[in-house]
């Protein structure tokens, strides 16, 4: 079965399309697995990316208002910050000095533990004694009366042994203790491990050690913790979901930043360091709470988890987050909240995110083939935006996290790839449009061809049927005109000739199929025949016309003392079959068929002036032309006579039609025609 040349070249436009969708979802797919040091094209640019456009968002009132978002930062009235900041760091009497000492701390406890607080945070360090063990003695004591979380560093040699630093045994004996690693791929925080778990390599002891927050958070709720897998783990009877690599994902959020500003000679400057505060979180100063009433400490600390830790910038604790530079004791009190409200982000599977960006770069790939180019990455962006809405409201509304950045990336490259091939190959297909046709139809058709989405496919190369109007004029009498001439003034009449009935077949829509010597054949309309009679009318019209034009040439002509002559034509209307015809090394793309061979036949029987269209052409155009019925004439390759008619002049509007035509019922005996 040998299929269409057009089918089997969309086939492989086709499985082309689909490589290069499968080359942009591989990019895809290739950056969604990247390692940390691609993290701005990894997963973690993608969850980057996503809160990036929710805040965009949100920074929008009115569309917040609008698509009626829920609240991510609602407030948290069981956590309570405890700053160390600039204020707390100035020299006694107005600060308490830097470093704080550990008395200051101690006192903090006491109050604390006076006042009735749950739980007592510190994400400050305690890895060694004072150097005088009363003050030790003093601290131990605040810890005793305030139950309490310390922090404690973990860490993985490159030998892959684990290593941790820790308060003394007799301090974390008195206290829970909570890691304060940050694992910060590409050096942005965007979660912390739930729990790291460490297997003595001699005694193979299992040693499972909380972050900060998940200590204190479970103390404050008095439930027990345990890791399940790389996307779960279970706080009491609650199930917390994980981002496959053992992450609790940190909700990001934006602080905000107060500088004090001084007045000197009526000129504000900035007074101090910037002081940052967190969302929905209530905050004091060390230096302050340490001067607050038995009072106003209940009313601040009853019950609640309290946090301690540096915000100052010249302690240096600062973490990088995808919204900013945050003091580090911010993504503890996030995460903390987090787990006591729980408020937790959820993954997608990276099945379904893989699934989404190799089907939609695949879709998009193949819609890109079936419409032009330029339309088809309109689609591409349009489509983008569309799964861009989705993904960023479904994080907005249900904290459920879908791959963004990698699925619109494969939906775009996809595009552009397959837009880019189109271009590269539509422009070689209308550079064969443009040689085939560019010297043989007028440039208004060579344009609505080349604007098809397939060039190739609009002129159906293969061949098709189609009803046209055929053409054929012949100078008579040139063979013995062109003995009186030399070579140059043969070519040089022919070609000026040629060259204004060529431009009148171009304006009335016409293709130049082919010269024959002094014959002209063209076809009206191809390879875009037009509907009804307007073909023919156009054809015979420009027969018309090209006998006024040579009347005027001649006359021209005459005056310069050159040879003259006279042009016999013949038009017949019927249906043809279109198409490139010749050898693989040389096609040509004409018509054939009988109603081709009936055209030839009548312009033969023409004589010089004279314009005869046969009985098909006449019942298309006899309301456009007056005529006279000549005599009928058998031609070869007919065995009935032809009736036919001579081209006498216009029909005007309103004129009546004077045409001569002869009883069909008594036609007059046909003649055999001789060749002109």
């Amino acid at each position: 079965m040998r299929f269409p040349v057009i089918k089997v070249r969309r086939l492989k436009i086709l499985g082309i399309a689909m490589l290069l969708s499968a080359v942009a979802a591989g990019i895809g797919v290739g950056l969604y697995f990247a390692p940390p040091s691609f993290a701005s094209l990894s997963s973690v640019g993608d969850f980057v990316a996503i809160n990036d456009a929710l805040f965009a968002i949100r920074d929008q009132d009115w569309l917040t208002k609008a698509l009626r978002l829920p609240d991510t930062d609602p407030p948290d009235d069981n956590i309570r910050l405890i700053t160390i900041d600039e204020a707390s760091l100035q020299d006694p009497p107005k600060g308490l000095g830097f470093p704080v000492p550990r008395v200051a701390f101690a006192q903090l406890l006491q109050k604390l533990g006076k006042a009735g607080a749950k739980v007592a945070a510190f994400d400050i360090e305690f890895f060694e004694h004072s150097a005088d063990p009363r003050i030790d003695t003093v601290f131990k004591a605040g810890l005793k009366a305030q139950p309490s979380v310390l922090g404690m560093t973990v860490a993985i040699t490159q030998g892959g042994i684990m290593s941790h630093e820790q308060p003394p045994p007799d301090i974390a004996s008195l206290a829970k203790l909570g890691s304060t690693t940050v694992d910060n791929p590409g050096g942005w925080l965007v979660g912390q491990p739930y729990v790291i778990t460490t297997t003595d390599q001699t005694s193979g002891k299992v040693t499972v050690y909380p972050t900060l927050a998940l200590a204190t958070a479970s103390t404050w709720l008095g439930v027990d913790y345990a890791p399940i897998d790389n996307w779960h783990a279970r706080l009491g009877n609650t199930i917390i979901p994980l981002n496959g690599d053992g992450l609790l994902l940190m909700l990001p959020f934006k602080a905000s930043e107060h500088v004090d500003q001084a007045e000197t000679n009526g000129l504000a400057s900035r007074a101090g360091a910037a002081d940052e505060s967190m969302p929905a979180i209530q905050m004091a100063s060390m230096v302050d709470v340490l001067k607050f009433d038995p009072d106003t400490m209940k009313a601040f600390a009853q019950n609640e988890v309290i946090v301690i830790g540096y915000t100052a910038q010249a302690a240096g604790d600062f973490i990088l987050t995808p919204n900013g530079r945050y003091p580090g004791v911010f993504s503890n009190v996030r995460l903390m909240d987090q787990l006591m409200t729980h408020h937790f982000i959820r993954r997608v599977q990276p099945w379904i995110d893989v699934v989404l960006i190799i089907v939609l770069a695949f879709v998009i790939g193949f819609l890109v083939t079936q419409l032009k180019a330029t339309l088809g990455v309109a689609l591409a962006v349009g489509v983008a935006f569309v799964y861009t809405a989705f993904a960023v409201g479904l994080y907005a509304y249900t904290l459920h996290w879908i791959d963004l950045i990698h699925v619109d990336g494969a939906i775009i490259l996809s595009a552009l790839f397959v837009a880019l091939y189109r271009t590269i190959t539509e422009g070689a297909d209308k550079r064969v449009i443009t040689e085939m046709f560019g010297k043989h139809v007028s440039p208004a058709l060579v344009t609505r061809m080349l604007s098809h989405d397939d060039p190739l496919k609009a002129l159906d190369l293969s061949g098709k049927r189609a009803k046209v109007t055929i053409f054929y004029s012949d100078i008579r009498g040139f063979t013995a005109m062109s003995e009186k001439m030399t070579p140059e003034q043969i070519y040089g009449q022919l070609n000026e000739y040629f060259e204004e009935m060529c431009r009148i077949v171009f304006e009335h829509g016409g293709y130049v199929d082919k010269f024959i010597g002094d014959c002209l054949m063209a076809v009206f309309s191809a390879p875009d025949p037009r509907p009804g009679t307007i073909d023919a009318v156009e054809a015979v019209e420009a027969a018309f016309r090209q006998q006024e034009r040579i009347i005027e040439m001649m006359t021209e002509w005459q005056a310069q003392g050159r040879q003259l002559f006279t042009v016999g034509m013949g038009l017949n209307t019927g249906e043809v079959v279109m198409g490139n015809l010749g050898s693989s090394d040389r096609l040509n793309y004409t018509v054939i068929g009988d109603n081709v061979n009936t055209a030839a036949r009548l312009y033969n029987v023409a004589k010089g002036g004279q314009t005869i269209i046969s009985e098909a052409t006449y019942n298309e155009v006899k309301g456009h032309f007056i005529v006279n019925e000549l005599t009928p004439v058998f031609v070869k390759g007919k065995v009935l006579p032809l009736r036919n008619f001579e081209l006498v002049a216009r029909l005007k509007p309103g004129e009546p039609n004077t045409s001569t035509l002869l009883d069909p019922e008594n036609l007059p005996e046909a003649y055999t025609a001789d060749a002109h």
